[in-house]
């Protein structure tokens, strides 16, 4: 590769307009939308006719091709020909967009581009172009004004205006846009540069520079983000970020999900393993909501499990885990989650869990280590706030109990995107707050052990009344059923004594003890090793 440069030079509106039509020009992927409204793209080409300077723009020749935008408004432009160099838009892109669809009349979204020139506005203290044709005798628009076939209109035009046509079009025709050229550059270089010109702050992620890196006239990867998302959206996981799928990519192309393994995924890899990439995360998420009773993100502690899940069933040659396997992975995702693994430093974490991985494949022993179970006071002390690792765990261990409406003995759909927010109609007070506030209960009034999973319309039904009210009525239409459907909430027959005589902390104590007791199971860990764990603890806190 030449040495690499960045060099001042100047280019006029013509060379411009004429470098996006041929496919010279480009805007690269990574650029943010289109933003500027018509207001501002009539005062920049208002600027331009006055001559005043309106910034320069800072491009990027190179002869490697990376993704960029393929048409601007309705008008399509041309893919890079084979063996030219091409020049991306680094710095600049809000504007020229601007003049292009100004020159070419575009459309943009629903907004028409085509603007006009008034030749009786005053330069001086008028602004010379507007996007309504008020007067036909006055007004020219821009593309006519640039055309070169301008000898045709200013025979018709009076005399001033004639003029006033040659000003404004010698104005447009004269401008040297100032440029700064970088060339032979890396493209991490280059998106580095970017970063710091950028007007707006934008920072560019991986997945920005990796569309760019891996593009090809037949592969375009926010295109395919885009439609993965979508479905997954139908299946409940359309919350995952695009770093999910670099994730996955990196360790089933590379065996890595660092940066470095990332960026080190070249187009040739991406577009021919991308139907792998995707089957592999297809199965982890269906693991995910089959085997674990997880129906979205909304109740996934770390999003990071899937790209390890994927990695999984790509070393399993994409076949179902054997019961064996199966019940390490379920250990696996409980630990996660409520030794809240993957809170700091996650690509370390998930670079050791692919190595986890891999044992699992091979029925080697293996187990995320874990420090202290689950204990009764910490599922009462947990307020419910759906962007905890933890207390998302905890709804995960309530969802694997499939419960069910106490209305209906029906169960309860899950999958529902309002559920990832903590003031959802889904999420039911037990004990309602304005009950807990007039019997002056301060503490845990939203305690995860207070909280149940309930129909939206259940949840307005009940309102705020007390449980001893709403749920006898339910009992008596449940009949023989009633304690089935409770113990699909955790509430067992002690938990449900407290809540009918209206003792609210130890209604807490009680169904705290059954979810606990759920999700230490969950972990592998039995009742003896959970009663060891406590000894130990206590033995820790005698000798403090």
């Amino acid at each position: 590769m030449p040495e690499g440069s960045v060099k001042p030079d100047t280019m006029r509106f013509r060379e411009l307009i004429d470098d996006i039509d041929k496919g010279v020009l480009k805007i690269p992927e990574f650029q943010r939308k289109f933003d500027w409204d018509l207001e501002r793209t009539l005062r920049l080409l208002d600027s331009i006719a006055k001559r005043y300077p309106i910034g320069a723009f800072l491009l990027w020749d190179t002869d490697e091709v990376f993704g960029s935008l393929r048409n601007i408004g309705e008008i399509d432009l041309p893919q890079v020909a084979e063996g030219k160099d091409v020049c991306y838009v680094l710095d600049g892109q809000q504007r020229i967009t601007s003049l292009y669809a100004a020159a070419k009349g575009a459309t943009i979204g629903k907004q028409c581009y085509e603007v006009f020139c008034d030749l009786d506005a005053d330069p001086l203290r008028d602004e010379v172009f507007t996007s309504e044709r008020t007067s036909p005798r006055s007004q020219v628009s821009l593309e006519t004004l640039l055309s070169d076939h301008a000898h045709e209109i200013t025979p018709k035009l009076a005399p001033k205006r004639r003029v006033r046509f040659g000003e404004v079009r010698d104005a447009f025709r004269e401008y040297l846009f100032p440029v700064v050229r970088v060339r032979n550059q890396p493209l991490e270089a280059v998106c580095k540069m970017f970063e710091r010109v950028n007007t707006g702050g934008m920072e560019l992620t991986v997945f920005d520079i990796m569309v760019a890196k891996t593009w090809t006239p037949s592969f375009n990867l926010r295109e395919k983000w885009e439609n993965l998302r979508l479905e997954f959206d139908r299946r409940g996981y359309g919350a995952l970020k695009p770093i999910a799928v670099l994730q996955s990519a990196a360790a089933c192309l590379h065996g890595g999900v660092r940066q470095g393994h990332i960026m080190d995924i070249g187009r040739d890899e991406l577009g021919p393993g991308w139907g792998h990439v995707t089957a592999c995360m297809r199965l982890a998420i269906d693991f995910l909501r089959q085997a674990l009773a997880v129906p979205g993100t909304h109740f996934l502690s770390y999003p990071a499990v899937v790209p390890v899940l994927a990695y999984f069933f790509h070393e399993n040659g994409r076949s179902a885990p054997s019961k064996a396997q199966r019940e390490r992975l379920e250990e696996y995702f409980w630990r996660c989650g409520f030794t809240e693994r993957y809170g700091s430093n996650p690509s370390s974490t998930i670079a050791e869990d692919l190595a986890r991985v891999k044992r699992i494949v091979s029925l080697a022993d293996e187990t995320v280590p874990v420090a202290e179970p689950v204990y009764p006071e910490y599922v009462a002390g947990t307020r419910l706030r759906t962007g905890s690792a933890y207390c998302r765990a905890l709804l995960a261990v309530m969802g694997y109990q499939r419960p069910v409406d106490l209305q209906s003995g029906t169960e309860i759909i899950l999958d529902n995107s309002n559920l990832s927010r903590s003031n959802s109609r889904h999420y039911h007070h037990i004990f309602p707050k304005k009950w807990l506030a007039r019997n002056q209960y301060a503490d845990n009034v939203n305690s995860i052990a207070n909280i149940m999973l309930v129909p939206e319309k259940t949840n307005l039904q009940i309102g705020a009344k007390p449980p001893v009210e709403y749920m006898d009525a339910y009992a008596r239409a449940a009949g023989g059923q009633w304690e089935k459907w409770l113990r699909t909430h955790f509430i067992t027959k002690r938990a449900a004594t407290a809540m009918m005589e209206g003792d609210f902390e130890a209604f807490l104590r009680h169904r705290g003890s059954a979810i606990a007791r759920a999700a230490n199971r969950h972990m592998g860990l039995s009742a003896a090793d959970v009663k060891r764990m406590q000894k130990e603890k206590e033995w820790e806190d005698e000798e403090d």
